[in-house]
Parts: structure tokens; sequence; C-alpha cells
């Protein structure tokens, strides 16, 4: 079987790492490295002619290595009935992305976790890289992800940057606490300290050992987020959570946050979920024996996926809870904005307009008016002998006498007559685009409304209230402002007065008595 030279080429694309980091980088000479025999595979990679069965050929010069390959082709990879017999056929399995994984891994885990590095919990890391890598497998073959194999490779090499960061930073590792539960606080703390996370480093460094392009950007990209990474690499970026949820002291809690998002994610159902996290419990001692790891701590997968089912459950149950009140707390504020609302635009009352949203209403009509040359009316009404009748009946019957000129005032109102209480025992009426006729003859339906309608009763007896009324009116720009066009329909009303009240006065500014 030929390789497939387009993933064995080593990648040239550039790598955004902060300058000064990248000059440490380069310039260490103790960063992690290969085994010559992996070098070797990756050189034989590279030559066109190679075939698979060459680099077999080669790999079972080293009978540790070999070993470790059958292992995994048998014992994780097992999808043919027929156990590989020899590394020939263990590497046509795996494929050249996977046997490179077996001897990266195995050649970096024994060389890493010599030495004791201070800062750094290699022990963790290799943990989290063989449950993310068995997980990120498992992910893929259940979704039918044509790359099963690259991924597993991606989701193994993902946390080497930690390795190259440990030497270069000795300090880094002992304020970050590694061995977290969400990986998360180590991506940020790398890249509040340094400007990037171990991600990017770990791709730089695959890429310095001429690893393939897709190596070296699922590298780069392995700790996305679900929602922003490229879906190619969702089941790495998945395995990663899968793995902090394993490694963590109460694995039930973060398995009640992870259900619902792979689920969702990757259109599983429950009892799928079960059955991978199953897998990956019993696949996971013998690939911790291949790579000479400690294995983590077991669990009961299904019962902690009932655990986490119920937490899920008791959540959703207080985020219910939660959203209930909220929904409650908003009602409560949007009523009490409608109500505040209405207090700012309606006197209370009689339910009109009042003054302030009556001269905020004029003042835009008036502004369109003059913009578009078109007319405007304005109708000033102001009942008379009101003050008397306060006194003589008190402010009860005066407020009675209000509240229902302001029921005959509504029935004028529509989208072209806009009106309300001025203050006091004085109304407004704005008329957009209409003539003098027609405010004149809307000023004279309510004077004979008035006439024909008692506004209050006094033992049995009715009383009836007249209005002196004024109207301005602008047909050519004749007012400066909107406060002009008013003053000019209030000296109208109080010329009706002085004519002897319940009429109807049109007060032109630019006549010499008004009229």
């Amino acid at each position: 079987m030929p390789i497939d030279h387009s993933l064995a080429t080593a990648t040239q694309a550039s790598l955004t790492l902060p300058s000064d980091l990248k000059a440490r980088l380069i310039s260490c000479p103790t960063l992690p490295s290969l085994p010559g025999v992996v070098m070797q595979v990756i050189a034989l990679a590279r030559m066109p002619e190679t075939s698979l069965h060459d680099l077999a050929r080669y790999l079972e010069r080293d009978p540790a290595l070999t070993t470790r390959l059958l292992s995994l082709a048998n014992s994780v990879f097992h999808s043919h009935t027929q156990a590989a017999e020899n590394c020939r056929e263990a590497v046509s399995r795996l494929g050249i992305d996977a046997t490179l994984s077996v001897a990266l891994g195995f050649g970096l885990a024994r060389q890493c976790t010599r030495g004791g590095m201070s800062g750094l919990n290699v022990e963790h890391l290799w943990q989290r890289a063989l449950v993310s890598a068995l997980a990120s497998h498992r992910l893929a073959m259940q979704v039918g992800h044509a790359e099963a194999g690259s991924l597993f490779t991606i989701a193994l090499l993902q946390d080497i940057g930690m390795l190259a960061l440990d030497v270069v930073a000795p300090e880094l590792y002992g304020d970050i606490p590694t061995d977290a539960d969400d990986h998360a606080i180590v991506i940020e703390g790398e890249r509040q300290r340094l400007g990037c996370d171990h991600a990017l480093v770990g791709a730089w460094l695959a890429g310095q050992w001429g690893l393939s392009e897709r190596l070296v950007d699922g590298i780069a990209n392995s700790h996305a987020t679900l929602e922003e990474g490229h879906a190619e690499y969702h089941c790495v970026i998945a395995s990663s959570l899968i793995a902090d949820a394993w490694l963590s002291d109460n694995p039930a809690i973060p398995f009640a946050d992870l259900v619902p998002t792979l689920l969702h994610h990757f259109n599983l159902d429950t009892a799928e979920l079960s059955t991978l996290i199953a897998t990956l419990q019993d696949e996971l001692p013998s690939l911790t024996q291949l790579f000479e790891i400690t294995q983590p701590p077991g669990f009961d997968a299904q019962q902690i996926l009932l655990e986490a089912k119920r937490l899920l459950h008791t959540q959703n149950q207080r985020l219910s809870e939660t959203l209930l009140k909220q929904h409650q707390e908003l009602e409560y504020l949007r009523n009490r904005h409608e109500l505040l609302d209405y207090r700012i635009r309606f006197d209370t009352l009689t339910g009109l307009y009042n003054r302030a949203y009556l001269e905020e209403l004029l003042n835009k009509h008036f502004l369109l008016a003059k913009r578009t040359h078109t007319s405007l009316a304005v109708i000033f009404i102001d009942l008379d002998h009101f003050k008397q009748l306060n006194d003589r009946y008190g402010h009860r019957l005066g407020d009675e006498v209000l509240e229902n000129f302001a029921g005959l005032l509504r029935g004028l109102l529509n989208e072209n007559v806009l009106g309300g209480r001025y203050g006091g025992e004085e109304f407004l009426l704005i008329l957009p685009a209409a003539s003098t006729s027609l405010a004149k003859h809307i000023a004279e339906t309510m004077s004979q409304r008035l006439a024909e309608t008692s506004l209050a009763q006094v033992d049995g007896e009715p009383i009836h209230v007249t209005a002196s009324i004024g109207i301005a009116h602008m047909s050519k720009n004749e007012f400066e402002n909107a406060h002009d066009l008013i003053h000019s329909a209030d000296q109208g009303m109080y010329l009706a007065k002085r004519q002897g009240r319940a009429r109807i006065s049109h007060f032109d500014p630019t006549a010499e008595n008004g009229q």
C-alpha cells in the first residue's frame, strides 16, 4: 500500500508565536526531541517512493516499538476479526499517522517522565493525552469521520507544547495548576503570561519535527471551543472535555455539564454515549500499559452517567426556576415601564395626553410641516367660568366636569386629530395637514356637543359648561417655532373670552386685531 505523501510532507505553515518566545524556543538546546527511529520514519515518509511495506520493514528493527504497534492495532483499533501478526500488518491497519503517534507518544512519554520536571504534572499530562486520544478515535468512528487515525494522533499530541514550555519557562507551571479539572484554566494562564497557549507551541514543535500539515493544524486548533472550532477537529476538542471530566475528582459533576453538549454536537443518544464511555474504560488499561503510563482511576461508567443525568435534571430544575423568576422580574419591570410611560405621556385625571407630551407632539409636527411645506392647525380650548364652578360646588364636581369633558373630546380624536389636557381647564388639539375650515369645523363640533351635553349634575339639575376656543393655523411658514403657534391659539382663546365667551376665534398674528 503506497503512502499518502501529501500528509507526510513537512509543513511550511507559519505559526504566529510571540517573537521573544519563539527566539527562546529556537535557541533552547533541551527541547523535547524525537528518538532516532521516529526521525527515520518521518524521513522515509517524505520519500515519494516509500511504501507502508518499506516503513514497516524499517520499524521491525525496533522490537519494542513493533510490539507496541501490534498492541495498538489489535487492542484499540480492532476493527478486523483477525489479529495483526507482524509489523507490516499493524502499520497497514494503523496508517502512517497512527504509526507515528505510537512512535512519537512512546518516545516522548519515556523521555519526559524521566527527570521530574518541577512545574509540570507530567503524569497527568500523559493520562489526559491517552484518554483524549481514545475518546477522539471513538467519537470519530461513531460519527463516521474518515480520518479517525489522524484524530487519534492529534489528540495524543495536543499538549506536547506544555513539555516545551516547561523547559523554556520553568516557572510557568509553578503558578498554573496543570492538573486542573478545567483545562481552560491552563490555556488562560498561558495566554496571560506568554501571549499564546501551548497548542500553538505544540503545533510549532510538530512543524519543526516535520509532521504533516494536517497534524500541525490539528494540534494548533485542538483547544478551540466546539462553537468556534472547525468541524474537522470537533472530535479532538470534545475528547479534551471528556478527558478533563474523566480525570476530575468527581467525574459525575463535569459529565453533567458535558453530556448535553456531546449529545447535541454529535447527534448521539444516551445509550450510545454510555457505550462509548464504557468502551474507553475497557481500552484504557492496555493503552496506558503500552505507553508505560500510570492508569487513571477507574469508575463505573454507567453509574457516572446516571449520576450525571440526575445532576443535570437538578440543574435543569434550578434553571427553570431561575428562568421563571427572571421572567416574573422582567414582567414586573415591563409593567413598571408601561406605568411610567403612561405617567410620562398621560394626564392622570382625564386619561388624555398631558402638556409635556402635547408639546413634544406639536414640535414634531411643526418641524415636519416646516420641512414639507404643509399646513398645521392648533385649537386651544378653555372651559368658561370653571373657577366659579369649583368655588361654588367644590373640586370634586370640578374634576367630574373635566373627566366628562375629556370624554366628549376623546370622541373627536383620531390619527388626524391629536389632543389632550394642557393644564387646569385648558385643552389643546393638534391637526396635522389640516385646513382652516377643518379646524373651524372641529371647534364648532366641540361647541355643539358641549351645548347638548351636561357635564355634571347637582341635586338632579344638569350642569352645562361652555368653552372659549382659539384657533391658530400655519400654511406658509409664518411661525418661527411651535411655541409661537400655541401662543397664537391662546391669544385667539382670550379674544373669544373678551368677545363674550362661548365662541370661536381664529387668531391671525399678521392682522391688526388678530382676526
